[in-house]
């Protein structure tokens, strides 16, 4: 039984029947009868598909068929293949049943991901400068496969996330007191000051030092130290190292004095929070006392703390390692360590400060210059209105407003302060379904439902102002203005949000880390949290430059050019940069880089760190990069074992895999496009050795034509750009929609497949006609 077609069996599930009649398949039988009935008739039903009687075909499994071999699937290489025309003719017939396909079964219904309610939050309530997170106090999305705005992915699970939303906004919402708070200043005395383990702390009255880094933070002991209103504050530090050369051996940090990091870190310290933000980090002196001001935004309930920044979380393991290594005696280290520290003689926090009153994030909550006065019903009234449309992005009737009118009176009742119950009445609207989830009807989306999708597709946020008027004119879903406003939307700055999350989602570069190499071995030594994060920007900007420059999706396929710093330039053995920085850099035709699949990221990600798998990266080439993704292997065929000794090969190992026959197909398929990147190592540098006993093989067939290594494979992949192009809409489309493409949903990406073949494929256009076509207007 052929695995890809025990996949098509089983997405048949997703799809309800739709019967076609038995003249629709006068043109297809012949080629269906050709080149599908001999593996999939009475007798042999491979994936428990039969195809010998068409009568009791529908359209969505016919779709089905046409996917498998519009994407290379079907046919197996090693048996005749259809004609273009054959293909050509298929393909239009399957359309039109396509069209007979109804599309209701799928969802109108979508909870907002973790990304997005960050940003949304943020953006309702006009946060933007400040520390508070609000994703950081709700789960994780589970997505197993796919994107983070499919649907079916983002269920809510867990009855407590509720309790974490509402707890979390309730920190966000801000005091609506129409008088200014006053500034105040605070001079912490040093006995108060904590946070170091006792060992590595001494204070009197005048001082406190500490000599441990890593994640301890030292703040004020009181409770008083959280922030209860938020505005500006100034945070004043007077300190000097001390201790440089207490010992006869050096301690980290070794070849500098230590440094002093200002930061906030939320009072809950949960979630991404936990750690804290550093603001800024000075350079210090020994025995020199130097005065340090920084100026942030702290929101309520965070307070400000300082660390060292180049410190060891664990000083005393020093001390067992310089006893091990050397002849220094215990008594060298006798009495409370004193390493160098920071000895700090001044904490000093002033504010809150502001600018104007009310703060920007008031008047974007309230939607208005001024405090309103709550002890009005006719003012929150219209407070509680105008929210509730920003908050549930759509017109809301007087019959919900009144149920919150009547909750807001509760909260009076229970507090008797109008500021307390509107704020708490807030909160109530935003841990709400209707804030929480994205409502689109069925068949063609009207105004509001069309604004949210086309601002969450592009933005990863609500809609602003102006698409928010637009829908509310009704003219939204008017051709020329749906176009208007996805070009302005296009062209916003916030659009990098569709860039970055696309991307990583597509690659999978949230999987980049995951299983690094050991960077204190010296064939590793290069690698390290900085050149993981060099990698993963590299991909970033490499995606944003062809969408920008409205580039040919040819470029992800192979390319003359990259974004390269000096950790990368090191790493792919080109010259570095003046300025160390990223920079578009022209590859020579010699480097063996261009395109996606040869920069370090892809190469990381698809390795383990120790050693490269040929099946794990043809396997994701064939899923992320060309969206033809092979079924999982068979339970009962073992796991293919690297020979540690080098006595096989690689190759010779998978050949004598793909000897079973239950692994054969999909293998035909895996193993050459894996063996084009056996010329990276685990890291992505290039090589043309495994040892010294040991060539690299790196050549193989692919659809037929044979290639000699990944410059080769580029080529074919690049010579029919088609197949790739048109998955690459599928994924954009899936993405924006929120859910998987049904069958009735095929027309249209083949109409945009023509429509952008003119220009090549340009990335930009595409995304532009997907969001303009029914793709994007219908559910």
């Amino acid at each position: 039984m052929q695995p890809s077609i025990l996949w098509l069996a089983s997405a048949l599930l997703l799809f309800p029947a739709t019967r076609i009649d038995a003249d629709d398949f006068s043109t297809i039988e012949p080629m269906i009868r050709q080149h599908c009935v001999r593996c999939h008739n009475a007798d042999e039903q491979e994936g428990d598909v039969r195809l010998d009687q068409l009568s009791s075909v529908d359209a969505e499994l016919l779709t089905k068929v046409y996917e498998q071999i519009a994407s290379g699937l079907m046919p197996p290489e090693d048996e005749p293949q259809p004609s273009a025309a054959q293909r050509s003719v298929l393909a239009k017939q399957v359309l039109e049943l396509a069209k007979q396909s109804p599309s209701e079964n799928v969802g109108g219904l979508r909870r907002l991901n973790k990304r997005e309610y960050q940003n949304t939050v943020r953006d309702l309530l006009g946060l933007n400068d400040g520390n508070f997170d609000p994703s950081s106090y709700i789960y994780d999305d589970n997505v197993n496969e796919g994107f983070d705005t499919n649907a079916s992915s983002l269920v809510m699970s867990d009855e407590s996330l509720f309790e974490y939303m509402e707890a979390a906004l309730w920190q966000a919402l801000f005091t609506m007191d129409a008088k200014q708070p006053e500034p105040r200043v605070f001079e912490v005395p040093m006995r108060q000051l904590t946070g170091a383990s006792r060992r590595y702390e001494n204070q009197g009255k005048d001082f406190y030092t500490f000599r441990i880094g890593g994640n301890s933070k030292i703040v004020d002991g009181k409770a008083t130290r959280n922030c209860q209103v938020p505005g500006r504050y100034r945070i004043t530090v007077t300190a000097s190292t001390v201790d440089e050369d207490r010992y006869p051996v050096k301690f980290v940090p070794k070849n500098e004095p230590p440094k002093l990091a200002i930061g906030v870190v939320s009072a809950r310290r949960t979630g991404v929070n936990e750690l804290g933000k550093t603001i800024e980090t000075f350079p210090l002196i020994y025995d020199k006392e130097q005065t340090f001001t920084v100026e942030t935004w702290i929101d309520r309930d965070f307070y400000p703390y300082l660390r060292m920044a180049n410190g060891t979380s664990k000083p005393i393991v020093q001390i067992r390692a310089a006893l091990r290594r050397s002849k220094f005696k215990k008594s060298d280290f006798a009495g409370p360590f004193r390493g160098p520290g920071i000895r700090v003689t001044q904490y000093k926090i002033e504010g809150p400060f502001y600018e104007q009153w009310p703060t920007e994030s008031m008047k974007t909550t309230l939607l208005s210059d001024k405090m309103p006065d709550l002890t009005s019903a006719t003012a929150r009234e219209y407070l509680l209105g105008r929210f509730a449309i920003r908050a549930f992005r759509r017109r809301v009737t007087r019959e919900e407003i009144g149920l919150w009118f009547d909750y807001l009176n509760q909260q009076y009742k229970q507090s008797r302060d109008w500021n307390d119950a509107v704020v708490k009445t807030m909160t109530a609207m935003m841990a709400s379904t209707d804030f929480l989830y994205l409502f689109e009807e069925q068949g063609k989306l009207s105004d509001f439902p069309l604004a949210s999708r086309l601002s969450y597709f592009f933005w990863s946020t609500m809609p602003d102002q102006e698409l928010f008027s637009v829908a509310n004119s009704g003219k939204l879903t008017e051709p020329a203005t749906l176009r208007a406003q996805v070009l302005r939307l296009m062209q916003d700055p916030r659009a990098d949000r569709f860039c970055e999350s696309f991307a990583d989602q597509w690659l999978a570069l949230d999987e980049l880390g995951t299983m690094p190499p050991d960077n204190k071995t010296r064939e590793f030594r290069i690698y390290g949290e900085s050149m993981e994060q060099a990698m993963r920007e590299e991909t970033r900007l490499f995606f944003r430059y062809v969408y920008e420059q409205n580039r040919s999706v040819a470029d992800f396929i192979d390319s003359d050019y990259s974004f390269i710093n000096n950790k990368l330039a090191e790493l792919y053995g080109l010259p570095k940069q003046s300025d160390g920085k990223f920079t578009l850099t022209q590859l020579p035709a010699s480097s063996k880089r261009g395109g996606l699949l040869t920069q370090g990221s892809v190469l990381t990600l698809t390795s383990n760190g120790v050693e490269t798998s040929p099946v794990v990266r043809g396997v994701w080439v064939l899923d992320h990069f060309l969206g033809t993704p092979p079924p999982p292997p068979p339970e009962e065929v073992p796991a293919i074992v690297p020979d540690l000794i080098g006595a096989t090969t690689v190759r010779q190992m998978l050949e004598k895999h793909r000897n079973d026959k239950a692994c054969m197909q999909c293998h035909k398929r895996i193993d050459p496009l894996g063996f084009a990147l056996e010329a990276y190592d685990p890291i992505g540098r290039y090589r043309t050795n495994y040892t010294k006993r040991q060539k690299v093989s790196t050549d193989g067939t692919f659809g037929g034509q044979a290639f000699r290594d990944i410059d080769g494979l580029k080529k074919i992949l690049a010579a029919d750009l088609r197949p790739f192009a048109r998955n690459l809409i599928i994924r954009i489309a899936e993405y924006a929609k929120g859910r998987e493409l049904v069958a009735a949903d095929y027309p249209i990406v083949e109409s945009i497949v023509q429509q952008t073949q003119r220009n090549n494929f340009q990335l930009k256009e595409i995304v532009y006609r997907i969001a303009t076509s029914e793709l994007m207007t219908q559910r």
